[in-house]
């Protein structure tokens, strides 16, 4: 909703990131979810390893513990990420909006999914949104958001982001239609 998730200014941006430790210059990629191969989550952290000089941040935990499929590896991995990665844990609902408002790019990597609310959530904040290219996202949010089918798509757009200002605000300027379309 609205009242729960919405837009603030550059300022407030800049500030949100202080507040949770992340450098305020720095281009900022949220990812959210529940710690699990399915989510994407290691080609989140692929995507880390080969933009050193980005921030990424992934809000979520361990929802099934040790019987996560691939635990072990991933366990290892929030425990010693890259440096330019971030693994804060499980973020209460309320407070999600300062993550997506800190962010410069939302990226849900999953490879399947029912219908994410974070997507929505993500809309709603006006922040621009990158997902791996799947029918369900086609069918319902064409548009909307930036496709990619791997993660070497996913790495090709994202550094086109950060050489393209423009790109990077029609997006932003589509996540915002697609926040009155879909609220």
């Amino acid at each position: 909703s609205k009242e729960t998730f919405y837009p603030v200014d550059a300022a407030t941006k800049a500030s949100l990131r202080v507040k949770h430790g992340y450098d305020p210059k720095r281009f900022t990629v949220l990812g959210s979810g529940q710690i699990q191969t399915r989510k994407g989550v290691l080609d989140f952290v692929k995507l880390a390893k080969q933009n050193p000089g980005v921030q990424f941040i992934w809000t979520g935990g361990f929802s099934f513990g040790k019987i996560t499929e691939g635990y072990a590896e991933l366990e290892k991995i929030v425990k010693d990420p890259p440096s330019n990665l971030a693994f804060p844990g499980i973020i209460e609902r309320s407070k999600m909006v300062q993550y997506y408002n800190m962010s410069d790019l939302f990226l849900l990597p999953s490879y399947n999914e029912l219908f994410p609310m974070s997507v929505l959530e993500a809309f709603s904040t006006n922040t621009p949104v990158m997902l791996r290219d799947l029918d369900l996202y086609q069918s319902i949010i064409s548009g909307y958001y930036l496709p990619a089918a791997n993660v070497s798509e996913m790495n090709t757009e994202l550094n086109e982001l950060l050489l393209d200002p423009d790109k990077l605000a029609k997006l932003q300027a589509a996540t915002k239609i697609a926040s009155e379309r879909y609220s």
